[in-house]
């Protein structure tokens, strides 16, 4: 019996010993690594996912399902570095098309809003660069052939902010590439897009605009091709925090019930109250008196947020986040919305896993994979230096 017993404690440490025997340092280091970059590059997006609020658990066949696409600024090939450039624009482009993929398969859209800055550096590429850039588009943002796609213009894309003008040439190109498809424009910048119960009215008014004559001509006549019965005003900069006099008065003429906007790069909502009147037709020759939205602090709001677009009271508008990593904010994300045919609007952000802490992560398993092999080719190099004496 107690030789039996010592035979299996024999049997057992011999196993325990070949175990350890196949153990290498260098295999384990290489499976936390690959662990790391699977999780990082694929896993993370599922995860996230499995988190975005579920708008359309009771959704009827006949509601609305909208994805809001901000700020992608796809990066150009002038401000990157030329060596490096091609590492960090292929990083940029693969997070936004794993974000994108999931989001179309959350929200199964009937039609995707992109609200501008399509491309980092559209409004300064030449030809040969542009067509690169919207080569690289088509490739990160495909969509099944059924859903429908509006694409407003940023200052990135055609100019508009600071010292980078918006010229027609750029508008025109901007238009050729992006609007093939879309309805006939009152011209290059203002569309209108029904779809549903809602019309969507493109615009493109930027920081410190002066609303003309023509514009109110034009800014009439897009709202009386909104048929729909709920009007969606999609602009690339925000309009209520800023311009209160001309604002107020696109918003008179338009007749919005809802306004969806980015450049800001981070979500807000702001709220105008009596910011619009219950006329149908409004006098584009009225005199206008200022008013601003208010910022509305959503941290103790329910998810997802509710709104009624049939009171007219109030206004709301909507700065969807951006959704690359490289516009520097922490936070990056998808806006996505369904509206059934009474109103009712629920709204809430698909934020994406956070690509600066998957880059340190990156960082620091280099360093302690270094520092592990600087620490093991000094241990050997110290007992070589031992066995030589």
């Amino acid at each position: 019996m107690v030789r039996g017993v010592h035979l299996s404690r024999i049997i057992r440490n011999f196993r325990l010993k070949v175990a350890f025997a196949k153990f290498s340092p260098k295999l384990a280091v290489f499976f936390v690594v690959c662990a790391v970059v699977v999780y990082n590059e694929v896993f993370s997006f599922v995860f996230s996912s499995l988190q975005w609020p579920n708008l359309y658990r009771v959704s009827q066949e006949d509601d609305l399902r909208i994805l809001f696409v901000a700020d992608p600024q796809l990066q150009g090939l002038r401000d990157e570095l030329p060596l490096l450039g091609v590492i960090t624009r292929w990083d940029a482009d693969k997070y936004l098309q794993f974000g994108f993929f999931h989001a179309v398969g959350h929200v199964r859209p009937d039609v995707v809003v992109f609200l501008g800055d399509l491309l980092d550096e559209g409004s300064i590429a030449s030809e040969d660069e542009y067509k690169t850039y919207i080569h690289r588009f088509r490739k990160v943002f495909k969509m099944p052939a059924i859903v429908k796609s509006i694409f407003i213009s940023g200052d990135n894309d055609v100019g508009g902010e600071g010292i980078d003008s918006k010229l027609q040439w750029k508008v025109e190109r901007f238009s050729k590439q992006f609007e093939a498809e879309q309805p006939k424009a009152v011209n290059q910048n203002m569309v209108v897009s029904n779809i549903k119960h809602a019309s969507f009215q493109k615009i493109s008014i930027d920081y410190g605009e002066q609303i003309s004559e023509s514009h109110t001509e034009m800014l009439a006549n897009v709202r009386k091709q909104s048929t729909a019965r709920y009007r969606i005003t999609c602009n690339h900069m925000p309009l209520l925090n800023r311009l209160p006099l001309q604002v107020l008065q696109v918003v008179e003429i338009l007749q919005p019930h809802l306004l969806i906007t980015a450049h800001t790069h981070v979500f807000r909502v702001y709220r105008c109250k009596d910011c619009r009147s219950p006329k149908p037709a409004p006098d584009v020759k009225k005199q206008w008196s200022p008013v601003k939205g208010q910022a509305v602090d959503v941290r103790n709001l329910p998810r997802p947020l509710s709104f009624n677009l049939s009171d007219v009271s109030q206004l709301f508008e909507l700065i969807v986040p951006t959704c690359s990593y490289r516009m520097g904010v922490p936070n990056m994300g998808y806006g996505a919305a369904v509206i059934s045919k009474n109103g009712q609007m629920k709204f809430d952000v698909l934020w994406l896993p956070s690509r600066y802490h998957q880059l340190a992560v990156y960082v620091a398993i280099i360093l302690l994979v270094a520092l592990w092999f600087l620490i093991v080719n000094l241990y050997k190099g110290y007992y070589m230096l031992i066995d030589m004496n």
